[in-house]
């Protein structure tokens, strides 16, 4: 097995807090969730980012890391983004002291005791965004959702969805490939991956459709990009400046809150 990357980023200053920052990989995303917890909590803690793929494959190894560095922190904030987390990397997460833990993004309530964390719930997110964006939703007549089911978030995001065009009568589909043949006139599409909303993309191209006139395009995530591709594509995302930035205060307060984070609509040309 590899060595996990491991990144230290300490502050100059004297500092009486230690941090340990544990994500499973660096992304776009993760760095807005780590650039507004280290802006956040500036001089006043020390933070070290350590990058360690947690998964059911690796949970020794997993165990191995939180045992070795637990004396060290004051804090421990940790990503768990398996799609199943097992029993031995749930074991390895109570050994921490909850004084210690703060839970990133996706809560588990399998963890035990009173600990911080700071948490999007997917299902309520997409469902209340869909909800308020509902006049954008009926100009077309079906909404079409592309799961990648790798993400651990997708099955929450496909109920959220699900119930949004139940109660409201709109006829949906939930596919895992993209091809030629969903992609059709006079329907919307919500998509979580790049690759997917790429194959939508090149196909309304081939189609000669209109993006936000005869084929709606909402993407989960913002990347920088989004804002000026194809006219620019309306975003759902979870507020990952702001998601780092709580979690700083969490620690700097000494408060144990579980604490949801915002989610947001980024209207553009695409819906």
């Amino acid at each position: 097995m590899n060595n996990p990357l491991a990144v230290s980023i300490k502050n100059a200053e004297k500092t009486t807090l230690k941090v340990l920052l544990i994500f499973n990989r660096l992304s776009d995303y993760r760095n807005e969730i780590y650039n507004g917890f280290l802006l956040h909590i500036g001089s006043r803690a020390s933070v070290d980012l350590y990058i360690h793929s947690i998964s059911n494959q690796n949970s020794l190894h997993f165990a191995e890391v939180i045992r070795d560095k637990i004396n060290h922190y004051d804090f421990v904030a940790i990503m768990l983004h398996a799609t199943h987390i097992n029993e031995d990397i749930l074991k390895t997460v109570n050994s921490i002291p909850k004084e210690k833990l703060l839970i990133l993004d996706k809560r588990n309530e399998f963890i035990r005791g009173n600990y911080a964390c700071v948490y999007q719930d997917f299902e309520a997110d997409i469902y209340e965004v869909l909800s308020k964006a509902a006049n954008l939703i009926f100009k077309y007549k079906t909404l079409n959702f592309v799961i990648q089911e790798k993400y651990f978030y997708s099955l929450a995001i496909m109920e959220g969805i699900t119930r949004f065009a139940i109660e409201n009568n709109l006829r949906y589909n939930i596919y895992t490939e993209i091809d030629a043949k969903i992609i059709r006139k006079n329907e919307a599409y919500v998509v979580l991956s790049e690759r997917f909303l790429t194959e939508i993309l090149k196909g309304c191209q081939a189609q000669n459709l209109k993006i936000g006139i005869e084929i709606g395009i909402l993407s989960y995530h913002e990347t920088p990009v989004k804002k000026v591709l194809s006219g620019g594509i309306t975003v759902v995302t979870t507020d990952h400046f702001q998601l780092g930035k709580t979690a700083a205060e969490l620690i700097l307060n000494g408060k144990k809150e579980h604490i949801r984070n915002p989610f947001l609509f980024i209207q553009r040309n695409s819906l």
